[in-house]
């Protein structure tokens, strides 16, 4: 429990200190949402792969750029959090 608590209060503090970050991501997700709809509605084949990759894209483009893998480990994060260089 005390790691989704971590977890979730740092996605709050994220919203906050990057905006425009947060922005971008609501309006990727919207789109790729949209274009899958519409792919479904108007009976488009190949909507399902559009959303795969369109989900699982920005992960590996993240994880190609230098995202941690362990970025999920509960005490990876929590020494990489307090950590004393890391300290502004």
């Amino acid at each position: 429990m005390k790691g989704f608590l971590f977890f979730a209060g740092s996605l709050v503090r994220w919203t906050v200190l990057k905006p425009r970050e947060f922005l971008v991501g609501i309006i990727y997700t919207a789109l790729i949402h949209g274009i899958t709809t519409v792919g479904i509605t108007n009976s488009i084949s190949g909507v399902g792969f559009i959303f795969t990759l369109g989900i699982f894209g920005p992960l590996f483009f993240a994880i190609y750029k230098g995202l941690p893998l362990d970025c999920l480990d509960f005490e990876a994060s929590i020494n990489r959090e307090f950590n004393p260089d890391n300290l502004s």
